[in-house]
């Protein structure tokens, strides 16, 4: 008997299949790794920043104050303040056009605002002339890149 004859005359068809089957992992694992490698090449967007706000208002209910507590800074640029007195009054204001906060300033863990409404339809940071028993306050974040807007605190007498 040839060892070499018994190998060769052997016709089974296992090899051809496990070849294909070898074939087939291979592909389908190089493309989920060239996927992955194209999908993560895209732009990333800009996410709304995790931060944590306070709202503590005064005991005449005139003002609320918001403070950032924590978390990442906020830049004014895409900040906006919404306030309504629970009688269909309301307004907002972006935060950089107010003093102490202006283009290109930042929130951070610590800073506060004053907010009041005075009953037109702009918001009154730092003073104030409404009861906000009814009220409502809401800190909305503009993405800089899509223009939509995210609500990132809000709060309700």
């Amino acid at each position: 008997m040839d060892p070499k004859g018994f190998l060769l005359d052997e016709d089974r068809g296992v090899s051809p299949v496990i070849g294909v089957i070898l074939m087939v992992a291979i592909t389908v694992i190089l493309a989920a790794v060239i996927a992955t490698f194209v999908m993560n090449m895209g732009p990333t967007e800009t996410t709304m920043p995790n931060a944590q706000w306070n709202f503590n208002e005064d005991e005449g209910a005139s003002e609320v104050t918001i403070e950032h507590n924590g978390g990442s800074p906020v830049k004014a640029d895409n900040v906006q303040i919404k306030v309504s007195d629970g009688s269909g009054g309301g307004g907002s204001t972006d935060l950089s056009s107010v003093s102490p906060y202006g283009s290109g300033s930042e929130l951070t863990a610590g800073s506060d605002l004053v907010v009041g409404f005075s009953g037109s339809s702009s918001v009154d940071i730092q003073e104030s002339s409404i009861s906000f028993s009814d009220g409502e306050i809401q800190i909305i974040w503009e993405n800089p890149d899509s223009g939509e807007t995210q609500i990132m605190a809000e709060w309700e007498a």
